[in-house]
């Protein structure tokens, strides 16, 4: 017994001593190899419209999805020639080349070696001239290929149009004057006459302004502020009349006393009018940068200055650690070690780099545990450090006792990196056995950081099919994938791994709605109930909506006789039902909303963001701290990267059956991704925007359409004993064509609509374009294109015209082609439901 205390001593003093030497050896190793991240090293590249340069290009080093590449364009005119800078920053460049590609980069159109340049100190200039091999009003991309001394190629992309007469450089003039103007004395001036001031406008804070705010609050509301960096033009979309295009600068103000910084972004939307140049939108919004020193600490509250309410912002379960992000740099708090730790930043402060100002990344914080660690992704374009040039999701490690951040996985991506930050949003949690979980590629894929290895949980996930809670702790998804056609549900916690499944019962179906906390709510409808209207409109009464726990316990049951619900939305502990009831001849009618409020307490956390007036800058936006530090003996702390050896680089598998998204591009270039073109087109229509598929075509505009338009090639043509309206219109549009077919014959074998044009028209992709507006849809009748439009009787007219005050339809009911009011006709169609089917060409 005395040998085995002694052997368990002698053991256990090893054991102290070989710890302490080994915790030693591993700081001093954390030390010996770690690192500042390195400087920007990839030049950019420039587009020059007369003595102004646009189109700020940043390099890839691999090559991308051309589809996908739609940050700016430029039209060229009939001499087919375009000026371009390539800004060195010290890199020996040996060559340069250019490549024009079909706009979904299958076809090389065009590859020419650049030899013809000048050199001016660290700037190279070419004026290039591309071969007659593109077409008018077509869209191409056009890529640089910068090779650089060290073998490294470097791709530059940009979208390109020959089109004469777009105003290019008038518009940049109209925007350039605007922009300097808000920093004048004389504002507004002539630009007065471009604003459209709306008594609802918020106007007491300039973290947000738009064209609806007051003269005086666009001008900056009294605040001396100052442009202190040249403000670089992207031109997003242009057409002959109109184009976005958007400004990015920093500026400096004294705020509260103090000098303060804040980078700028402005998005306008113009017109080329006859006379003048119109304003069609314009907004700016203004993020501070956070001081870093005593002054960002006032009491229990951390100043973040003039900046969007909409902090990303994490904290430990006890509060006292807090990491958020505020304009492109990453913080952490830590209270009990008296800490303000800069956890990831690209910009360089001292040098004021413009390759580090790039806002085309963004941070996720995944967690923040009580020791101070900080587990987190920083995803998009990476414009500095190891990654620089690629596109992708950098997943981070900050160590609290060792004050380093360790990359632990990058998760690389061809896509644009407008695409792939919208695609990584919708999904993003890491648990405790270091299990990241993200919804890319339409898969749920659980990447595990340890064995460096990927495991797909899911599949065809579409955006309609599955529901993922605030916290992305909780994910819910059909099973069979089929929105209105499902049996049964899974949920999955992510932290512990454990799913479970959810039936429908035996003759029902199952759709996900939402989540109020942690807790699933769904809905469950009779497959008896479940109908294609006749204005082709799917109808999914639930008889039925459940809450549900995560351990599988109901915790409130929904349902009352001779209702159904068929949406929800959800506010706070109150979920709103949006229901229907059944009509003396058993169709389904509008009844008024209901309500559920859950007895579920909210989750209240310690840290909180709030909103305060002030005397200089009218409001200015804070974190409410649970406890704070003291800001006299506040440490601050800069990380340095740990070096390794390796790769860590992880690629997502791609989904074996690809599933057809639509993708909006807002003015300011921002993407979101729908999977539905109806959806898609809807929104693009609100934010005036564009929509594109797959191909990276457009599928959709907000644009100026023709005062006036009518497809004479369509006439009118009956139904008959053998063939109804909705077969004639089938047939007259694939008769348009060129193609002949018995639609009618189609439709009785169970085709839909959408499969009839489908699988006869050849290179098209067929458009569901339910729910939008008849303004949105005669888009297509100005290309040429037909819509045919259901009716809540069954029946079908073609929409092939229109004029400023009508639309000319065509109607085999009464056989004939004749003209409606634009105002009727829109209540027409919406009184029918809005459905809506057209087509465009690959």
């Amino acid at each position: 017994m005395k040998k085995t205390i002694i052997k368990g001593c002698v053991f256990a003093a090893t054991f102290i001593v070989v710890l302490i030497v080994s915790s030693l050896f591993l700081n001093r190793g954390n030390t010996d190899m770690t690192a500042e991240m390195k400087l920007p090293e990839l030049p950019l590249v420039y587009v020059n419209v007369g003595e102004q340069h646009v189109n700020m290009m940043r390099g890839f080093l691999n090559a991308m999805d051309e589809q996908y590449m739609k940050e700016s364009i430029m039209p060229i005119e009939s001499d087919r020639r375009l000026s371009f800078s390539v800004k060195k920053y010290g890199q020996s460049v040996e060559s340069l080349a250019f490549e024009v590609r079909s706009v979904d980069g299958s076809r090389l159109v065009e590859n020419t070696e650049i030899t013809n340049y000048r050199t001016l100190g660290d700037t190279l200039t070419a004026d290039i001239v591309l071969k007659d091999l593109i077409e008018e009003k077509t869209e191409y991309g056009l890529t640089f290929l910068v090779n650089l001394e060290d073998g490294r190629c470097v791709r530059y992309y940009m979208r390109i149009i020959q089109a004469d007469g777009y105003g290019v450089e008038e518009k940049l003039e109209f925007v350039r004057n605007f922009n300097a103007a808000t920093f004048s004395d004389g504002w507004p001036g002539e630009f007065g006459k471009n604003l459209e001031p709306k008594s609802d406008a918020d106007n007491t804070t300039l973290s947000r302004v738009t064209i609806n705010n007051t003269a005086s609050q666009i001008g900056w509301a009294g605040l001396e502020v100052e442009q202190i960096t040249e403000p670089v033009f992207t031109i997003r979309e242009i057409s002959e009349e109109t184009a976005s295009i958007t400004v990015e600068y920093l500026v400096n103000y004294i705020r509260q006393g103090r000098e303060t910084y804040a980078s700028v972004e402005e998005v306008y939307r113009v017109r080329q009018g006859t006379d003048r140049m119109y304003l069609l939108d314009y907004e700016r919004q203004m993020s501070e940068i956070f001081a870093e020193d005593n002054s960002a600490f006032v009491g229990d509250k951390i100043v973040l200055g003039i900046t969007d309410p909409h902090v990303e912002m994490m904290e430990s379960d006890g509060g006292k650690i807090l990491a958020f992000a505020q304009a492109g740099v990453l913080y952490s708090v830590n209270v009990t070690d008296n800490r303000l730790s800069k956890l990831f930043s690209f910009y360089d402060s001292e040098g004021r780099d413009e390759r580090t100002f790039y806002s085309g990344h963004d941070f996720k914080i995944l967690q923040v545990d009580e020791a101070g660690n900080v587990f987190f992704m920083v995803y998009g374009y990476i414009s500095r450090g190891r990654r620089e040039g690629y596109t992708g999701a950098e997943i981070y490690l900050y160590n609290n006792s060792l004050n380093t951040v360790e990359e632990l996985a990058f998760i690389p991506s061809t896509k644009s990196p407008e695409i792939f930050e919208a695609e990584l949003e919708r999904l993003a949690y890491i648990n405790g056995k270091n299990e990241l979980y993200l919804l890319m590629n339409n898969q749920i894929n659980c990447v595990n950081l340890d064995r460096q290895t990927v495991d797909v949980i899911a599949e065809n996930m579409s955006g309609d099919t599955y529901q993922v809670s605030d916290s992305n702790r909780m994910i819910v998804w059909q099973n069979e994938g089929k929105k209105y056609a499902s049996s049964s549900l899974t949920l999955m916690n992510l932290n512990s791994g454990e799913q479970m499944k959810i039936e429908a019962g035996s003759g029902n179906y199952i759709m996900p709605l939402g989540f109020m906390g942690e807790d699933v709510i769904y809905g469950v409808a009779r497959q008896s109930d479940v109908i294609l209207d006749d204005t082709g409109t799917m109808i999914f009464p639930m008889f039925q909506v459940r809450i549900q726990d995560e351990n599988g316990k109901v915790l409130k049951t929904y349902e009352k006789d001779g209702f159904y619900t068929t949406d929800c939305s959800i506010n706070g502990n109150q979920i709103n039902l949006s229901r229907v009831e059944k009509d003396g001849e058993g169709n389904y009618a509008a009844a008024p909303n209901d309500q559920i409020v859950s007895g579920a307490a909210e989750v209240v956390k310690s840290n909180k963001v709030i909103t305060i007036p002030v005397d200089d800058c009218e409001t200015i936006t804070e974190i409410q701290m649970k406890s704070a530090p003291d800001s006299k003996k506040l440490k601050r702390l800069t990380p340095k990267e740990v070096l390794y050896e390796g790769s860590r680089e992880i690629q997502l598998p791609q989904a074996e059956q690809p599933m057809e998204s639509y993708y909006v591009y807002g003015p300011d270039g921002e993407v979101a991704i729908l999977s539905t073109a109806g959806e898609a087109i809807s929104l693009a229509y609100e934010i005036s925007g564009t929509v594109t598929g797959e191909s990276g075509a457009y599928v959709w505009r907000k644009d100026k359409i023709n005062t006036k338009n009518q497809i004479m090639a369509i006439e009118a043509s009956p139904v008959t004993e053998d063939k109804n309206s909705l077969a004639v219109c089938l047939d007259t549009i694939l008769a348009y064509e060129g193609i002949m077919r018995n639609s009618e014959y189609m439709l009785t074998q169970g085709k839909t609509v959408q499969e009839v044009l489908q699988e006869n028209l050849e290179n098209v992709q067929v458009l569901d374009l339910s729910g939008c507006t008849l303004d949105s849809v005669l888009y297509y009748p100005d290309r040429e294109i037909p819509v045919l439009a259901m009716l809540g009787d069954g029946n079908a007219v073609l929409i092939i015209g229109f004029n400023e005050k009508n639309v000319v339809l065509m109607n085999p009911e009464t056989d004939k082609v004749y003209k409606m009011g634009m105002n009727d006709a829109a209540d027409w169609f919406t009184e029918n439901g809005c459905h809506f089917i057209s087509y465009v060409k690959k």
